[in-house]
């Protein structure tokens, strides 16, 4: 991720120029990253400290804990890291580190584990250089106390590590079981005419990636043939009646525990005016190289680079 955040730095290198910017610059900014909502919070948070803090990012936790998208663990991040607090934080490392220091039982996740965990990472953070031993207690759990075959040979608190006296390292933390993955097949028209896309925005109550720009598409109905599905899906997005062309390529991601296959088809509009609906607020014709301008999900961007390379 470096180079996404140097070149975040290029373009919003103050808390007042990303406060500044456009939410579309933003997300197009963070392209690739996934998990939008951060970069919407970010924005958010910039703008909160710009308006309300005179720019400057406060140290205290509850007025850190009260900007947008901030929770515990990036409040207690900040404050220590920034400002010398003596705050805890409890990421998925320290968790780690903690469950086999200690050898807590119980799912992490749920609330009376989480709190013992804070009261453990608050009760041991030191008054001098709580940022250095924050960071140190996050990059022990990343590099030493692993979720697998961890190096205990070379961590510098075996010698206290309740988990290992028992010889059960790995069995902490007690975290349920992963979701099952489940297996969506979706189907992209991209409808071009005199050399140009359509794309629509999606809207702010679109379920994902509302703000952003994508081709029209739609899971695939069990039974359904793809010309069938492709050319209903451009009417409720577009208005547009299409006759479907061919295959453009297809691109195999992942949205948490769905593991999406996303078919592009190449589709020809038949007249009339495009018109937006389902989630979409706007539509645009773009040719493949002004794509590159806007925020788009990373398949439909992996799209968009397929039709830009011939």
């Amino acid at each position: 991720v470096i180079p996404y955040f140097e070149r975040w730095l290029k373009l919003f290198p103050d808390v007042n120029a990303l406060a500044a910017a456009e939410e579309a610059d933003v997300l197009h900014a963070w392209q690739g990253l996934g998990y939008y909502s951060r970069a919407r919070n970010l924005l958010k948070g910039a703008r909160a400290v710009v308006n309300d803090q005179g720019g400057k990012v406060p140290a205290e936790i509850e007025a850190l804990r009260a900007l947008p998208g901030v929770g515990p663990y990036t409040a207690g991040a900040i404050a220590s890291i920034a400002h010398n607090r003596a705050e805890p934080i409890v990421d998925g490392n320290v968790i780690r580190v903690l469950s086999r220091l200690y050898a807590l039982p119980g799912d992490p996740t749920k609330a009376a584990p989480k709190r013992r965990l804070w009261e453990l990472a608050e009760a041991l953070v030191p008054h001098a250089a709580p940022g250095d031993f924050n960071q140190g207690l996050m990059e022990l759990g990343a590099t030493r106390c692993t979720p697998r075959k961890p190096a205990c040979g070379s961590c510098p608190l075996a010698k206290e590590c309740a988990a290992l006296a028992q010889n059960e390292v790995e069995r902490f933390p007690e975290t349920p079981p992963r979701a099952k993955t489940t297996n969506v097949h979706m189907l992209a028209a991209v409808i071009e005419r005199d050399g140009k896309l359509l794309l629509g925005k999606l809207s702010e109550t679109a379920p994902r990636w509302s703000g952003m720009w994508q081709f029209p598409n739609a899971e695939l109905t069990p039974g359904e043939s793809s010309e069938t599905s492709l050319k209903a899906t451009s009417k409720r997005q577009t208005a547009l009646d299409v006759e479907v062309r061919g295959l453009v390529g297809v691109v195999r991601h992942s949205v948490t525990r769905y593991r999406i296959t996303l078919d592009a088809y190449r589709c020809e509009p038949r007249g009339g005016a495009a018109k937006p609906g389902g989630d979409f607020c706007e539509l645009a014709w773009m040719t493949p190289e002004e794509t590159t301008k806007v925020a788009l999900p990373k398949a439909h961007a992996q799209i968009a680079r397929t039709l830009r390379d011939g």
